[in-house]
C-alpha cells in the first residue's frame, strides 16, 4: 500500500497542520496585495461596464427621442397623404364622367382633379416617404411645407370649390 503525504508550503505535513490554518497565507503581505490588486481590477472592470451601460442607455434614449420626433412629424402628413390618395382614386374609379362633370362644374376643376390624381398615383408609398424625407432635410423646411402637404392643401381647396362636397373634419385640420 502506498501512502501519500502532502506538505504545506512551509514544509510541515498537511495532516499535522490540519487544526491550524495550514497553507493559509492570509497573514502574509503578499496575500493582502493580491486581494488589493483583485479588488482594484474588479472595481475598474465594473466602472468600465457601468460606463458602457451608461453610453448604451444614452444612445437608446437619443434614438428613441429622434424616433418620437420623426413619428410626430410624419404621422399626420402620411395619414393625410393616404386620404388624398384614397379620395382622388375613388373619385376617378367610382364616378362616371357625367357625375364628375356635375360634381366639378367646370373643365378647369376637373383638370385639376385629374392632375392631382395622376400625380398621386405616380408616387408609391416608398416614394412618398422619400419625398417627405427630402423635403424635411432640404432647407430645413418644416414637414407642413412639404410637397405632400401641398397636395393635401390643393385637394382641400378643390373640394371647397365644389358646393355639393362635404369635407371631413380630419381633412380640414391641415396645419
Amino acid at each position: 500500500m502506498i501512502s501519500t503525504v502532502f506538505f504545506c508550503g512551509n514544509g510541515e505535513d498537511a495532516a499535522a497542520a490540519d487544526d491550524d490554518s495550514w497553507c493559509d497565507a492570509s497573514d502574509s503581505t503578499g496575500h493582502d496585495s493580491s486581494l488589493h490588486r483583485e479588488w482594484t481590477h474588479r472595481q475598474d472592470q465594473f466602472h468600465k461596464m457601468g460606463y458602457r451601460d451608461g453610453i448604451t442607455e444614452g444612445q437608446k434614449d437619443a434614438a428613441q427621442e429622434g424616433f418620437n420626433l420623426g413619428h410626430r412629424q410624419s404621422a399626420d402628413v402620411g395619414y393625410k397623404w393616404g386620404l388624398v390618395r384614397g379620395i382622388t382614386s375613388s373619385a376617378f374609379a367610382s364616378l362616371s364622367d357625367s357625375l364628375k362633370e356635375k360634381w366639378l362644374l367646370d373643365a378647369q376643376r376637373r383638370g385639376k382633379l385629374e392632375d392631382l390624381h395622376n400625380f398621386v398615383q405616380e408616387i408609391s408609398a416608398q416614394g412618398a416617404l422619400q419625398l417627405f424625407h427630402e423635403s424635411t432635410l432640404k432647407n430645413n423646411l418644416r414637414p407642413e411645407e412639404s410637397k405632400l402637404q401641398t397636395i393635401t392643401k390643393d385637394l382641400l381647396l378643390l373640394l371647397h370649390e365644389c358646393p355639393d362636397v362635404h369635407v371631413s373634419e380630419e381633412l380640414k385640420r391641415v396645419p
